[in-house]
């Protein structure tokens, strides 16, 4: 599976929103042996005055439980921080940010 999602959070609500999803991504994280590549990026727009939580294919079930929506997983012009998940993550995700 290679799709991946992506929540779009009013800033109102994104503090409790995106704590929501850690407390719920961490049991599922660690139930599942903490795989790599299991994680979840967010991006705040300054213009929107909004943030976008990306969920990694391997967090499908929880972008799902949460009601992210999918995601085309083009992210060139798209300024991403780990939320969650483990570090080496980015680097099993995105290896093409190495080359650059």
């Amino acid at each position: 599976m290679t799709t991946w999602y992506a929540l779009d959070v009013d800033n109102t609500e994104a503090a409790k929103t995106k704590q929501r999803i850690m407390d719920a991504f961490m049991p599922k994280y660690i139930g599942s042996g903490r795989p790599l590549g299991m994680a979840i990026f967010s991006s705040y727009d300054q213009e929107l005055n909004n943030t976008t939580l990306y969920f990694s294919p391997k967090a499908a079930s929880l972008a799902i439980q949460f009601g992210a929506s999918p995601h085309d997983g083009h992210f060139a012009d798209i300024e991403l921080a780990l939320l969650v998940g483990d570090e080496s993550s980015i680097d099993y995700l995105f290896p093409e940010a190495d080359a650059k």
